[in-house]
């Protein structure tokens, strides 16, 4: 009778002393997620001028990244032709090798005005440091414009515009959690689900 009382005494302790760490788990990974969220990573803002693009070739924007995964992008643009196909962003390491893309109609973007625009594609991990390329591409047939500057406004990188010192307006926002916060949840998990076999097994003694 002592033992049976004793191990459930014993039970009963583990059950509130895990309880109590899996409420810290949530406020860690809660913590986490606030830690560091979604920014703007690389950015070009000069707008004073438009550019008309052509249709059926790509136009680019080079990028130095820093974040971990980037979640999308905001560009300066236009549509001045509604009647126009539809306009297709890419982040692409190589040209022509898609790492993620979205496509979006004429009606959808700034009507006959330059703006800003959000293309939200499918998030993709990048490796910082490395120079990416945001694409744009519609078929011929279309009238779309992107802001930007001479001046080599940003110099991290190049864009496709004829004249070398030009730079297309962008923003990326991307997620700069760090990885080992990343890492420490995960293991956190597995050593409670461990608790739990634990726990689990020591009533079956009783």
């Amino acid at each position: 009778m002592k033992n049976k009382i004793m191990g459930i005494f014993v039970c009963t302790l583990l059950i509130a002393t895990m309880s109590a760490s899996l409420v810290s788990s949530h406020s860690i990974e809660n913590q986490a997620k606030n830690l560091m969220p979604s920014v703007v990573d690389q950015q070009q803002t000069n707008t004073p001028e438009k550019y008309f693009l052509e249709g059926g070739v790509p136009h680019w924007q080079q990028f130095k990244n820093q974040g971990i995964i980037i979640e999308k992008v905001d560009l300066h643009i236009g549509c001045y032709f509604l009647g126009s196909y539809p306009i297709t962003l890419s982040i692409e390491e190589t040209l022509g090798t898609p790492l993620t893309s979205v496509t979006y109609n004429a009606t959808d973007l700034p009507d006959n005005n330059q703006d800003w625009f959000t293309f939200d594609f499918p998030d993709v991990k990048l490796e910082p440091n490395v120079i990416y390329l945001i694409v744009i591409k519609f078929e011929i047939g279309s009238e779309y414009a992107w802001s930007g500057s001479h001046n080599d406004p940003y110099t991290s990188g190049g864009s496709s515009h004829p004249h070398a010192d030009w730079d297309f307006a962008f923003k990326t926002i991307v997620d700069k959690k760090p990885r080992a916060v990343n890492t420490f949840l995960i293991n956190f998990q597995r050593n409670h689900l461990n608790l739990f076999t634990m726990l689990r097994q020591l009533m079956k003694l009783f």
